[in-house]
């Protein structure tokens, strides 16, 4: 019976543990930069936007704005966690030319690519955007919102694009909200930049995380820029299996039995 004692004690902290670590998840770092950018940054470049909404104007501030080159963000002392999820809005800003590869006065437009990546890990996005070039598509993909900011400029404006890859602003969640323009040659002043909210979760459990933002093919900020905002790092332990409550739930079942007999 001593035997049993000990082994049932050993099971019940079995599943404690089990239970433990299945409901850790841990939110590490969110920042806005409403405020002072946070440490961990490899720039502190805080720049504020004045967003011409409908009805009433609003600030919004965001890390940026960048161009060619990488931003870091790095952050050590983690939790114990098996995976990571990074979430933040993307802000591309004025003449992103997507694929397109046109020169103009020896200058090729594109491709404009952007691209996040884990270091000494995995490549977590790598593509082109185009903020309105209705001749340029853009690798990155996704359902078309119908977001409109103003009667002229909705996010599936596009959608019937025809030519290479898939149209501009293609997954775009708004479009023209910023309030950015860009004096294009030969078309006069228009408003561009666009906004894509996005997500990745991958495998990761060392107690220290280095995310890689970088963009490549730009013409400088004047031209084409981008930026980051409501940057979300979280990290999470792996969930327990099924498996582990049926074996854990048909142990301590039998041990009753036998504690009975």
């Amino acid at each position: 019976m001593q035997v049993f004692r000990y082994a049932l004690h050993a099971l019940l902290a079995f599943v404690c543990w089990f239970s433990m670590s299945a409901s850790a998840a841990t939110v590490y770092s969110l920042n806005d930069f409403q405020t002072a950018v946070g440490a961990g940054w490899s720039s502190t470049d805080n720049t504020i936007v004045i967003t011409q909404a409908p009805n009433d104007d609003f600030e919004r501030k965001f890390l940026g704005e960048f161009s060619n080159g990488t931003v870091s963000l790095s952050l050590t002392d983690l939790p114990e966690h098996a995976t990571t999820t990074v979430s933040f809005s993307l802000y591309l800003i004025r003449s992103w030319d997507g694929n397109d590869t046109t020169v103009v006065d020896g200058d090729p437009l594109g491709p404009d690519s952007w691209s996040l990546g884990v270091a000494g890990g995995p490549t977590l996005l790598n593509t082109t955007f185009s903020n309105g070039n209705s001749v340029a598509g853009q690798r990155y993909d996704g359902a078309f919102s119908t977001y409109t900011y103003t009667p002229w400029t909705p996010c599936n404006a596009y959608a019937d694009y025809s030519g290479p890859g898939n149209g501009p602003m293609t997954g775009a969640n708004e479009c023209y909200s910023l309030g950015y323009d860009f004096d294009d040659p030969n078309l006069g002043l228009q408003s561009m930049d666009s906004v894509y909210n996005l997500s990745f979760t991958f495998a990761h459990s060392a107690d220290n995380l280095a995310l890689n933002f970088s963009a490549a093919g730009l013409q400088g900020l004047s031209d084409e820029s981008w930026g980051l905002d409501n940057v979300h790092v979280e990290v999470a332990a792996v969930p327990v299996p099924a498996a582990v409550w049926l074996f854990g739930s048909g142990l301590l079942g039998l041990f009753g039995l036998m504690r009975r007999r």
